[in-house]
């Protein structure tokens, strides 16, 4: 029996872990091909490949040494570098970014695909990079088309921010030194607003559009300057419909308040004119307004001013604001209003009288004429018309002879004792203003068969005649002032002088002229 081992066989070794590399992937089988110093040249690996390219920078065919590859893929970012430089207000069209992203997608198929057929059917060439050095580069250069990308987006909106910046001083600029006329300058006003308005519509989230409530508060304040009627016509043209907002709302709202507003002034001013048909839109067409249902009482409030005011301590305002104050009242639809008119009718003359008595008592007779007229001529019916009238005649001849203001005509003239009769032998009507225990006028027709006379020469004032014209009236006896009146004005007796006369009993003068 031998005594030797038995032979053994021995266990077959277990085959070693493929190593692996950066990019997770097995590398290819070596190449057999040596190297000229006998090592084994690896190929490319296709995801390494397919990463470099989507660099934007060709890396994948750069280390594959794809030189023709490389120029394309380096052609397309340099043309999508040409049409976003320089940066501009706007930034470029989305359809360019997708295409390039397209293309690097396609780059980088290719790439791996090269890789790929190259390690399957050629004799592994000399790459640039080892493939752990490759993996490397292409995880890091992974990040260039995202960070540049971004760095375009953050530039671009800064341009854009400087650029609707600019747009908004020059519209901002446009406006500076504008008189406070909106009308002549609407169209200014327009072009500036319709820029605030475009720069919200279409960058909403820029800096810029934060800064456009403030500057369109501030162009709708210059817009309607100071001035209440200026204003009415900036506020009815931004209310208009096709005024974007937000100034149309804005402005619709405050359109009763500004036709209040310029109407009302404009009547204490006595610019009726414009006054009535800006509070008759007012009324018309925002009856149910605030403005609107304050309007009555506004006016009834001013009115009594007007007519306080004729009598004021400081002297008479403006009578004609005063007088054109009923028909202005009366000229509206309102029923509110009217009834006012109707109120006014019966005060005014009276503050009109105590105007020109005060004026009369402070030797203001030119002034007292004029107010007094003014209540003869309007208000004819009014009750205090005839006594007004003789307050004017006593101021126009007061006016010529200071003697005849030293007293106011009497309220109630004492009855008449005297008869005096006036013939006028004339070819032109005669008024004969006398003031003294009593004041009035003596009107007498033309004679028409009269002429005038000579110079130094005179008619035969023989009393009562059938052919010349006469009037008689009957005064309280006492010391008169008299003189004439033509069209309207007092004037002196032919010769400069005025007729001082004592009428204690009864009797008669002649008048006639001279030829001019």
């Amino acid at each position: 029996m031998s005594t030797d081992p038995a032979p053994t066989t021995p266990l077959p070794e277990e085959p070693a872990a493929a190593p692996t590399d950066a990019t997770g992937e097995a590398p290819e089988p070596p190449a057999t091909s040596p190297d000229a110093d006998g090592a084994p040249r690896p190929a490319a690996r296709p995801l390494t490949a397919a990463l470099l390219n989507l660099s934007g920078l060709g890396l994948g065919y750069l280390h594959l040494r794809a030189w023709l590859r490389l120029v394309v893929a380096l052609a397309a970012t340099a043309g999508l570098v040409w049409v976003a430089l320089p940066i501009g207000r706007e930034p470029i069209a989305v359809w360019w970014a997708l295409g390039y992203l397209g293309a690097l997608g396609l780059f980088a198929l290719d790439a791996a695909l090269l890789a790929r057929h190259r390690a399957r059917h050629e004799t592994p060439r000399r790459n640039v990079w080892t493939p752990r050095a490759a993996g490397r580069i292409a995880w890091v250069t992974l990040a260039v088309v995202p960070l540049l990308g971004g760095a375009y987006v953050v530039t671009q909106q800064e341009v854009l921010e400087q650029h609707l910046a600019h747009d908004l001083d020059q519209a901002e600029e446009s406006l500076e030194g504008r008189p406070s006329v909106f009308a002549a300058y609407k169209d200014v006003y327009d072009a500036a607003y319709a820029t605030y308005v475009r720069t919200v519509a279409e960058h909403p989230r820029t800096r810029a559009a934060d800064r456009v409530p403030g500057l369109v508060d501030g162009l709708y304040a210059q817009a309607k300057g100071d001035d209440a009627c200026n204003a009415v016509a900036a506020v009815r043209h931004f209310a208009e419909p096709g005024t974007a907002e937000p100034l149309r709302t804005a402005a619709q709202h405050e359109l009763p308040g500004a036709l209040h507003d310029c109407g009302l002034r404009s009547a204490e001013r006595g610019v009726f004119a414009s006054a009535r048909p800006m509070l008759t839109e007012l009324l018309a067409d925002h009856p149910a307004s605030d403005p609107a249902q304050a309007l009555p009482e506004e006016l009834a409030a001013w009115r009594d001013d007007v007519i306080k005011s004729l009598s004021s301590k400081g002297g008479c305002s403006d009578t004609r604001q005063a007088t054109e104050s009923t028909s202005f009242l009366a000229g509206f639809d309102s029923g509110k209003v009217k009834a006012l008119a109707d109120e006014a009718r019966t005060k005014i003359p009276a503050g009109l009288l105590r105007c020109g008595v005060a004026q009369f008592k402070n030797e203001q007779y030119t002034e007292a004429q004029g107010v007094l007229s003014t209540l003869i001529d309007v208000y004819p019916r009014a009750k205090d018309a005839d006594y007004a009238e003789r307050v004017q005649i006593a101021s126009g001849i007061a006016r010529l002879d200071p003697r005849a203001g030293v007293e106011l005509p009497p309220l109630t003239e004492p009855d008449g004792t005297v008869t005096l009769t006036v013939h006028n032998y004339s070819p032109d009507q005669f008024e004969m203003v006398y003031t003294g225990p009593a004041t009035g006028v003596i009107t007498i027709d033309p004679c028409e068969d009269c002429h005038h006379y000579a110079k130094g020469d005179q008619p035969e004032c023989v009393g009562y005649s059938l052919t010349v014209p006469s009037e008689t009236v009957t005064i309280p006896a006492g010391d008169y002032i008299t003189a004439t009146r033509q069209d309207g004005t007092i004037l002196d007796w032919e010769g400069g002088s005025l007729g001082k006369e004592s009428y204690t009993a009864d009797g008669g003068l002649c008048t006639w002229t001279h030829e001019r």
